[in-house]
């Protein structure tokens, strides 16, 4: 049996070819497969095997999940077609692999799953003495308003992207709360969390990824109230040190089980710093080389046995 880590992703996705170029650079070859990959190469599993493209895989190792699939928001697929029924069959299976054997991940898959859930990272937060926005969750725009009042925020619950009727990618971003936006059908066709609006300083990116932690941070009175919409935002991040931040971040991460972690915090022009949000299989690519670094470096070193 081949001990090669596993990486769950897409090559095509810039985080994990850094990773795979740098274990590459290593002499360390890893086998890479998502959803999609299945669709085209052999795989094997059984209670005790596992083989991936003719490579029988070892039941001890090092392994990754970084995305299961690209984002299929776009691809067309009618629900309930045979390629959509397929797709999800295949997440089962990289499910399955992901629970199969000995192997240490970066975040297991369990994990992963929990992390991804907004409100209970921020019950989390909370127990953890970390300040975090009145948020809720509701059906009725009376008990938002009555908890939030005039100045709220609503962003999605779960996946933000989507295709709208006329078969067009749309997105939807953090936005200001409006009665018309209350009174919509889009806003009661689904669950959406509602916050109250902080008057921000500050945007701090924060990753970790085991022990080690970075930031960085974007001045908000430079860029719109969620600044993903505006292209020039990503490049205009600068490192910023926050120890503060950056030891709360650290004992999140490690509370909620998750090996990397992108955080979302904000510095409000008064009052503590506030965490917003957490994605373990978020993005950090986008930042200073000062601050991505160091994070690639630990998930090549975890995946290659050096740490």
């Amino acid at each position: 049996m081949v001990q090669r880590p596993l990486l769950v992703g897409d090559e095509s996705d810039a985080h994990l070819r850094s990773v795979v170029d740098r274990l590459r650079e290593r002499d360390v070859e890893p086998v890479v497969f998502d959803a999609d990959t299945l669709a085209q190469v052999g795989y094997l599993l059984t209670p005790r095997k596992l083989v991936i493209d003719g490579t029988v895989i070892a039941d001890e190792g090092r392994a990754w999940l970084r995305r299961v699939a690209p984002s299929r928001w776009s691809s067309g697929d009618r629900v309930g077609s045979v390629a959509d029924v397929s797709f999800r069959a295949r997440i089962r299976l990289i499910a399955a692999i992901a629970r199969h054997g000995k192997r240490e991940w970066v975040t297991d898959i369990d994990a992963l799953q929990t992390g991804e859930d907004r409100i209970y990272q921020l019950a989390v937060a909370s127990r953890l003495g970390i300040a975090t926005p009145p948020t809720i969750v509701s059906s009725d725009p009376s008990e938002i308003e009555l908890a939030l009042g005039s100045e709220a925020i609503i962003k999605p619950l779960a996946t933000g992207a989507f295709v709208n009727s006329e078969g067009e990618p749309r997105a939807v971003y953090t936005t200001p709360l409006t009665v018309d936006l209350l009174s919509s059908g889009d806003f009661r066709a689904a669950p959406f969390i509602a916050q109250t609006r902080i008057k921000v300083r500050q945007h701090l990116r924060v990753i970790t990824a085991g022990c080690v932690v970075t930031a960085a941070a974007l001045e908000a009175d430079m860029w719109p109230l969620d600044w993903r919409v505006a292209d020039e935002a990503h490049h205009s991040w600068h490192r910023h040190a926050s120890p503060e931040v950056e030891e709360q971040a650290v004992r999140l991460a490690a509370k909620l089980r998750v090996g990397f972690s992108s955080q979302d915090w904000l510095i409000p022009v008064s009052g503590p710093p506030m965490f917003i949000d957490l994605n373990p299989a978020g993005q950090w690519m986008f930042l200073p080389d000062d601050v991505a670094d160091p994070i690639t470096e630990h998930i090549v070193d975890f995946l290659s046995g050096q740490s």
